[in-house]
């Protein structure tokens, strides 16, 4: 199972993300027991990830755009992914894995973009699904739609829980895991290294991380290598 660093970017700066509410995100460094500066180079040479996902939040509100600096930073990772908040099929960057995250992206738009490249992120708060394209009743009619489609990936991303060290909700990883034909991986509340064993335990392909790293309850190690086994 792939263990993927996150970072959220505003203005340039890492910030710390917290239940979705991003209008009061506030500089990583405020809260990290292991980064001194909010500068993201700063950031990724100290903690040094093998996969690294990075969300544009300026571009994902309309506000402006970091990809400057995620394609630099793409350069120190192995892997990168990145939802900067792609609307058009003509919008989407290929430098990186893009990231299509319901709120943003149509995904009954998907046979317009280079699909095997991509990452669909189900976009869900309080269990309901962002769904730009207003033509699912639920996370689970979209997931059934992309197995249409051979993806990089489809991301279950519980944006309320984002931040709090509350825990996967596993019950709707498992399911999801059990409906997908693509990879499925995990993302929202990832608590210590036993969510990661509890995880890759219910099938889960990879799952990202970012608080649990900044509190010490999960090794940088952990990041450094990428891969629970």
């Amino acid at each position: 199972m792939k263990v993927v660093f996150v970072i959220d970017l505003i203005d340039g700066r890492v910030v710390r993300g917290y239940k979705g509410e991003r209008e009061s995100y506030k500089p990583i460094h405020h809260f990290s027991k292991i980064v001194k500066s909010s500068n993201p180079y700063e950031v990724i040479k100290k903690l040094k990830p093998k996969y690294l996902y990075i969300a544009d939040l300026d571009r994902i509100m309309g506000k402006g755009s970091n990809l400057e600096i995620i394609l630099e930073l793409r350069k120190e990772v192995e892997e990168t992914m990145a939802d900067c908040g792609f609307k058009e099929p003509n919008d989407v960057v290929y430098d990186v894995y893009p990231i299509l995250g319901t709120e943003t992206f149509n995904i009954k738009r998907l046979e317009e973009v280079d699909a095997k490249r991509v990452y669909v992120s189900l976009d869900l708060k309080e269990e309901e699904l962002l769904d730009a394209s207003n033509s699912f009743r639920n996370w689970i009619d979209a997931m059934e739609f992309l197995n249409s489609f051979n993806l990089k990936g489809v991301i279950v991303l519980m944006l309320d829980k984002v931040g709090t060290s509350t825990s996967l909700d596993f019950e709707s990883l498992e399911m999801a895991v059990g409906l997908s034909d693509n990879p499925v991986y995990g993302g929202g509340g990832i608590r210590d290294t036993e969510d990661l064993i509890k995880a890759k335990e219910v099938g889960c392909d990879g799952v990202l991380i970012s608080t649990a790293i900044h509190n010490g309850r999960i090794p940088i190690d952990v990041i450094r290598g990428g891969i629970l086994k």
